[in-house]
């Protein structure tokens, strides 16, 4: 009886050793929050809480690696200029100041989305033997102008620069003061990683969960809403 008793004692020390060894280190929830923060929100906190629970999985190093003012600064700066390449040099030229402040108000909206997950679903990954899938189901909300100040109309080079002065700083104020909230569902996988015995989620596609959101966020806005 007491070699049975040391038998079962045993069992259940190794069967909990499995099941402390398939632990989740965070919850898919928690962790599609942080890249929802990071490449949406573009919040440097969630980037480096995204980092840090990564860090065991690429050899104590830093997952993703994101200078959000550089790359913001790009973004503003090629969005300017694709822009104003629409009109005439004396009109894009006079108007650069008014054309950023515009794309500010425009993407800054879009930095601001609100995050809320409605579920989340584990499933086996039918690529990997003995490894599975969180698919995340969630909604967006944006923050919109329901009505947007129309632009100039006519041929964009013979546009003056008091014209689209004057659309460009009501169009940021219309931004500023966005009063409709539109929604979008979405749904995005994690893929369990094992590591030192314990169980990660990450997607090596982050700029996925932008590009779904990206055609939603700007035709959900303009002078016909």
């Amino acid at each position: 009886m007491k070699n049975y008793r040391i038998f079962l004692l045993l069992f259940f020390t190794m069967l909990g050793q499995q099941v402390i060894a398939q632990t989740e280190v965070k919850k898919p929830a928690e962790v599609f929050d942080m890249y929802f923060g990071t490449f949406v929100n573009n919040d440097d906190a969630a980037l480096n809480k995204l980092n840090d629970y990564l860090k065991p999985t690429v050899e104590g190093q830093n997952a993703y690696q994101v200078d959000f003012k550089e790359t913001s600064e790009e973004m503003l700066n090629s969005s300017v200029e694709n822009f104003l390449s629409a009109f005439s040099k004396a009109t894009a030229s006079a108007c650069k100041n008014e054309a950023k402040d515009y794309f500010v108000a425009m993407l800054g909206n879009f930095k601001k989305a609100k995050l809320a997950i409605k579920n989340v679903k584990i499933v086996p990954n039918e690529y990997i033997k003995d490894e599975k899938i969180a698919q995340i189901k969630y909604v967006v909300s944006f923050k919109v102008p329901s009505k947007l100040v129309t632009g100039p109309e006519g041929d964009t080079q013979k546009v003056k620069a008091d014209e689209l002065k004057k659309y460009l700083v009501q169009a940021v104020q219309d931004f500023k003061n966005a009063d409709k909230t539109v929604q979008i569902e979405q749904e995005f996988s994690l893929y369990e990683l094992k590591q030192e015995n314990k169980i990660y989620y990450w997607n090596g596609g982050p700029d996925e969960i932008v590009s779904n959101l990206t055609d939603f966020y700007f035709g959900s806005f303009g002078s016909n809403e």
